[in-house]
């Protein structure tokens, strides 16, 4: 039985993120660290469940973000 699609996708690099919530802190001390973004604004780091629809907070990010 053949499945829809192409068989080409298994040539592709997906680049995956392997840990999520690093990425989000990482991104999130990226942009802290910016030198065009103000310190007395705050960062947050969220990521979107695709399953229930909800955003959480990636606490690790949010207190890199924390404003001066």
């Amino acid at each position: 039985m053949r499945r829809p699609g192409s068989d080409e996708g298994r040539n592709i690099d997906w680049l995956a993120i392997p840990d999520a919530e690093q990425s989000v802190v990482d991104d999130v001390t990226r942009i802290r660290t910016h030198p065009l973004v103000p310190a007395r604004i705050p960062i947050y780091g969220y990521l979107y469940d695709v399953k229930t629809g909800r955003l959480n907070e990636v606490g690790a990010a949010t207190s890199a973000g924390r404003a001066a």
